[in-house]
């Protein structure tokens, strides 16, 4: 991707921009905001007090998440047209719940949650706030109770998205890219890429 640049004379906004940057997978390189017209990288991270000094798209740090994965999403987003911001999220339930994010055809992130409490709120919070076209959320049913759980609830809070029950028979075997990931990330990750059956909301 190309890479962010980080533009600002506020040295609190300047700490904090990093500090967040470093927490994602994006590659960024900070300028003065007089360098920026010479570099012209795209998008800026600055504030919105100097969001005016930059003719490139600019996005203000007090505008993005302060959540990691969400914010690397919303900052995607402007280097993406519509039509390509997809969301796909697997989740591999079990004891310990594994998840991946994709966006936009690439690797956004990836976590491990030891409830469903916990998996719905950061589920729902990257739904609500990383700008997508679709979102598709495939679940595996190896643990049956816990798969029926999710999917409901995914299907009650997120009406917008397509959710899919993947069989995860045969999926012992991992092609994709798992560095850095968990067993759990990792099974979650099989999951996103294999056919699912969808579901749909039952009416009330």
């Amino acid at each position: 991707m190309k890479v962010v640049g980080v533009a600002t004379s506020d040295s609190r906004a300047y700490y904090s921009i990093l500090s967040r940057l470093k927490e994602t997978n994006l590659r960024f390189v900070s300028l003065t905001p007089a360098q920026v017209a010479a570099e012209v990288p795209e998008p800026i991270i600055t504030t919105k007090r100097e969001l005016g000094l930059f003719s490139v798209v600019s996005i203000p740090i007090e505008e993005l998440d302060e959540n990691p994965l969400v914010m690397e999403g919303q900052i995607l987003s402007k280097t993406l047209s519509e039509s390509k911001r997809a969301l796909l999220i697997g989740v591999d339930p079990g004891f310990r719940i594994g998840v991946v994010v994709f966006y936009g055809g690439s690797g956004l992130g990836s976590f491990t949650v030891n409830s469903t409490d916990s998996l719905q709120s950061k589920i729902v919070r990257l739904v609500h706030n990383i700008p997508h076209a679709d979102v598709v959320i495939k679940v595996g049913d190896g643990a049956p109770k816990l798969s029926k759980k999710i999917v409901r609830a995914m299907i009650e809070q997120l009406p917008e998205a397509k959710v899919e029950v993947v069989d995860e028979r045969g999926t012992t075997g991992n092609k994709l890219r798992s560095r850095g990931l968990t067993k759990d990330q990792r099974a979650a990750e099989r999951i996103a890429f294999r056919k699912g059956r969808s579901l749909a909301r039952t009416p009330n």
